[in-house]
């Protein structure tokens, strides 16, 4: 487990995104800083500041904090395999013009001209969520 980083965020989850920004067709360039901080230029010329952390229930507490350790942060994004958000924090990110998102969907959200508007779909079109109670 990395010591550096006071979100518990692993070195192997760290590698993922940097991998998968690095893959990514719609990243032309990105930066990591303070171990969890990511400065994301995409093929546009847009710069997104994400927050990469290990929250299993990400709530609006720990957006309040994330918002209060690194100013401008656009995206916070928890990884894992089980982390979710809350649907308080997601509301919350919504009213706040912040992006929130897991991985899967942050990667999605790369894709579209407004990233923080992203909403991933089933196969039938509807919105899917990964909220989860705190």
């Amino acid at each position: 487990m990395s010591t550096y980083n006071d979100w518990n965020v692993s070195y192997s989850t760290i590698s993922f995104m940097e991998r998968a920004l690095q893959s990514h067709s719609k990243v032309a360039h990105f930066e990591r800083s303070k171990d969890i901080v990511f400065e994301i230029t995409d093929i546009d010329g847009r710069v997104l500041k994400m927050v990469l952390v290990n929250e299993y229930a990400l709530g609006v507490a720990a957006v309040h904090r994330i918002l209060s350790e690194f100013p401008g942060a656009e995206y916070v994004v928890t990884g894992g395999n089980w982390n979710a958000y809350t649907r308080e924090a997601k509301d919350f990110g919504r009213q706040n013009d912040i992006g929130i998102f897991v991985i899967g969907e942050f990667l999605g959200a790369l894709h579209w001209t407004d990233p923080k508007k992203y909403v991933q779909k089933d196969k039938d079109g509807k919105p899917v969520y990964h909220h989860r109670a705190a």
